[in-house]
Formats: structure tokens, sequence, C-alpha cells
């Protein structure tokens, strides 16, 4: 399941080491794993894998879904905003400063106060059904995907276009994600992108900083242009120290870049030495 000639999108993200110093013993570890593989095997009985953008069985994404996302080139798109077609002139950015020029130019004058912003894909179907299945349906499996899709981005993106991308995960001391608020929280039951940045940190070869804490309680999708922006300034806290820290800054989508933007300068106001964002999709058109 690839969607890029790299690494593929539909494989399963790697078991994480256990907490303590002390493994468990070889006979609890296989036994723990046969209960998990038969909790597994009930709940498919009971309600079979559908792939969350077309319903067909199987998959939690099958390969038709996977080839129809719409991939953002990182050679082309906008460094500022994320838009597929910026590299020369953007007009999805507000103040239309952002665009990367050719690998040779220097870099553009930013319209956010994150340095750059790399998208997987424009956000359009089968993609919001997707993401819908996975943040207001509840279907929590997707987010390794969702991890693997982003690191998968990522290092694309740093070989094809490495004078514009160049160091983004590579060079960056940790990954921090944009919380969910306290209501959002409550209503799903997870924070769904604490569950996408921690096997995404692990693919990534970085540490995750949960550093970021979000006020208020409105869903931002419910807002216009004008609601996101003012909805998101002075929305976060930073609760750990990141001073002196390359951070990547990751998101499920962007649309405006409000929230993005505020997360980004509340960082860089707590000492940050630089923050570039990754998202998963950035709404365009």
């Amino acid at each position: 399941m690839a969607c890029r000639n790299v690494v593929g999108f539909g494989s399963s993200a790697g078991d994480g080491g256990p907490c303590g110093s002390r493994a468990p013993s070889r006979d609890v570890a296989s036994a723990g794993r046969l209960l998990e593989r038969l909790r597994a095997a009930a709940l498919e009985a009971v309600a079979p894998t559908r792939c969350a953008g077309c319903e067909r069985p199987g998959e939690l994404i099958c390969a038709d879904c996977l080839h129809a996302l719409a991939l953002i080139d990182p050679r082309r798109s906008c460094l500022g905003c994320g838009a597929p077609f910026g590299d020369l002139v953007c007009t999805e950015c507000a103040s239309g400063l952002a665009g990367g020029g050719d690998e040779s130019d220097a870099a553009p004058p930013r319209p956010f106060a994150f340095e750059r912003c790399l998208a997987t894909a424009t956000f359009e179907e089968p993609l919001p059904r997707i993401v819908r299945a996975y943040k207001d349906a509840g279907e929590r499996r997707l987010a390794p995907l969702f991890a693997e899709m982003l690191a998968d981005t990522v290092e694309h993106a740093e070989r094809v276009a490495p004078a514009r991308y160049g160091g983004l995960a590579s060079a960056a001391d940790v990954l921090v994600f944009v919380p969910a608020t306290a209501a959002a929280y409550r209503r799903r039951g997870f924070d769904h992108m604490e569950a996408i940045a921690r096997p995404l940190a692990d693919m990534a070869g970085l540490e995750l900083a949960d550093a970021l804490a979000k006020r208020g309680r409105t869903d931002q999708r419910l807002l216009g242009r004008a609601g996101r922006q003012a909805g998101a300034r002075g929305s976060f806290d930073v609760v750990r120290s990141v001073r002196g820290l390359r951070v990547v800054l990751v998101d499920d989508v962007m649309t405006t870049g409000s929230t993005l933007d505020a997360a980004a300068r509340s960082l860089l106001h707590a000492g940050a030495a630089r923050v570039d964002a990754l998202v998963l999709a950035r709404v365009w058109g």
C-alpha cells in the first residue's frame, strides 16, 4: 500500500519497547500477544474492518483510496503555507508573500510564524472521509497509518527537494503536536494528534514533546477564516521547555493556518530556535 516510491503508507507501526527496565518473561509476553490476537479476531468477527474512505471490506485504507489521494509535490508546493502550487506565487497565503521560487532562490518572506510548511495531500475526497472516520467515528487504528503517511512525506520531501525542505525532520530536535481542546478530548475520549505524533516521533527518530496546552472550547471546523484567526490568537500555553530547540509542529488539517501560526508563535515566544509545520492535509482551492 504505497502512495509514493518511498516508505509504504499502509504498513503497521512497530510495537514499542517495555516501559520499565525489566522485560516481561517470554511466557507472559507470548500470552499477552495471544490474548491481543484473540481480541482482534473477536472484534473482526463482530465488526469487520472496512476502508475508511469507501467502506470496502478488508483494509482500513484500501489501495484504491490510497491511490486516489491528491498528494502534494514538495518541489512545487508553497514553503509558507503548504499549498500545492505555490513555488512561484502563492495565492493562498493571506499576505501573498509566500512562495518557494526555484531551488536556487533565497527563502521567501513568510506569512506565518513557522519557517516552512509541508503537507501530505490536499483535503479532497477520500481524505476528508478518512479523517472523519478517525476523529469523529473513533477509528483509532488509523493513527499509525497517518503517522506513516507523515513520515513518508518528510522523507520524500527531504530527498527530492533538499534545498526547500532539507532538515525539516532530520535536523530537528523535537516533535510537538497541536493538542485537542479539553472539550474535544472529552467528546472523543482521546487526543487525536497525540495518538498520531507518538508513532510518528518513533519513525522520524525524534523526541516527542507534549509541550502545548490549548485553551478554548470552540470547534475550529465550525468557524470561517476570520473566526479561526480570532479564535486562535493567544490560545496556546507552552507547558514544557523548548528553549533553543528546533521544533517540528504537527497537525492533521491546515485550513487558514491560524491554529498552527498561534501554536508556532507560542513556541517561539517560549524560546524555540525555529518551528517548521507538518500536516496531513491542506485545504486548498
